[in-house]
């Protein structure tokens, strides 16, 4: 079955950076991700940080976070009370601005539904 990514990026707040960094390996995120993935069968892979300077355009993001989904369906199961705390955990490091999440399949796995006629 084709895996499925859901894909975060946000923004870390100014002086957090360190800590954000020691949170992301502590046994407490380690043990938030495994709840959240045995509640709705997500399961978190890594976040990254990006290193190159950016435009600082509208959409440019400190960090991304991924997880792997098992199926859309999953999506409809991420609200529980595991991914709340970890929301709430995550929330003392991230900006209080909007963030962006995308959902991603392989492109070869992709299914098309539309292509223009030739």
């Amino acid at each position: 079955m084709p895996k499925i990514y859901w894909m975060s990026g946000y923004n870390i707040k100014e002086g957090m950076s360190k800590e954000f960094q020691k949170f992301l390996g502590s046994k407490a995120f380690r043990k938030a991700c495994a709840d959240v993935e045995k509640e709705s069968g997500m399961k978190y892979i890594e976040t990254y940080a990006r290193v190159l300077p950016s435009s600082g355009e509208a959409g440019d993001f400190d960090c991304w976070e991924f997880w792997e989904l098992p199926n859309r369906a999953t999506l409809d199961k991420v609200g529980g009370p595991a991914a709340a705390k970890l929301a709430e955990m995550s929330y003392k490091y991230a900006e209080p601005r909007p963030a962006k999440s995308l959902i991603l399949r392989k492109a070869n796995e992709a299914k098309v539904i539309w292509e223009p006629k030739k």
